[in-house]
This record gives structure tokens, sequence and C-alpha cells, in this order.
């Protein structure tokens, strides 16, 4: 009679758990960091930005919040360090308010009115936000965004 080279236990229990992060946890290097800001913007994405005026002069911190997680929801694969720094579009308040920006790191909406010097680095992105192309700029660290109403993007090195 023959006997099997190897013994098989049908009663073997394997449980696997599957951590399903959706954030990365490897810092992206610089090129593919680049590569995957030249992508598209998502609609959802450009809709929630461009409602930045909606609320008048004065935004209610749920409105902030909802951009911010809108950006990071666009961005899953990039660190909070790699995301940008802030958010610089047109003004559709009227004089005498020209630009108005989202600053991520302080979690705010600033009106700026002809003139006055937006902080945080962010006054080089002015020019592309007065560009009537463009709906906002993403300023990084590194690089300048300006993305238009249908998403598509164009990158200037910061």
């Amino acid at each position: 009679m023959r006997r099997p080279i190897i013994q098989t236990n049908h009663n073997i229990k394997v449980d696997f758990q599957v951590n399903r992060s959706t954030k990365t946890t490897v810092e992206l290097q610089p090129v593919m960091v680049e590569k995957l800001l030249r992508q598209k913007r998502s609609t959802s994405y450009v809709d929630t930005i461009t409602e930045l005026d909606a609320s008048g002069v004065h935004c209610r911190k749920e409105d902030v919040q909802k951009m911010i997680e809108g950006l990071k929801n666009e961005f899953p694969e990039l660190l909070e360090h790699q995301l940008p720094i802030g958010i610089v579009s047109k003004c559709y308040l009227g004089k005498p308010y020209e630009v108005h920006t989202l600053d991520t790191q302080l979690q705010i909406v600033e009106h700026y009115k002809l003139g006055s010097v937006l902080p945080n680095g962010m006054e080089k992105a002015r020019i592309l936000a007065m560009n009537p192309n463009y709906v906002f700029v993403e300023v990084f660290t590194s690089y300048i965004c300006a993305v238009t109403k249908a998403g598509q993007t164009s990158m200037v090195n910061g």
C-alpha cells in the first residue's frame, strides 16, 4: 500500500488579515510626485475647490474642512508634507478683492485686496490665478500647478 509523502490535515484554519489602508506610508520620489501632479484633476475636486467664493468673505470651518478633505482625497498617494501648501484663485466677490487663498496648513480661507501680499510663498501663483484660462492654482513647495475647469493641469517649477 502506498503512503503519501506529504501528510495533509484538512482541519487547518488559515486566518489572513489584510490592511486596506488607502494612504501610503512610503514617500514618493520627486519624479513620481511630478508625474502624479501632472495628471488631470477629478470633476468633484475641481467643483469643491471652485465653490470657495460661494460662502462670501467669511468661510465656515466645515467648508474649509470639506475642501481640505477633497484635496487629500485627490492625492491619496502623497504624504502630509507633500500636499499643496495652499490654493490661490481669482476672487469673484468684487472690488476691492482680487484673489483668495486656501491655506492648508492654517486651514483658513482668506480674501486679498489688490496689492496685498499673499503669505507662505503663494504670491508666486497670483499671476496664474488671475489668468482666465485657470480656475485655481495649487501651490506646492517645489511646484505650481494651474488647473482648468476641465481639470487639465499646467505645471511650473516653483
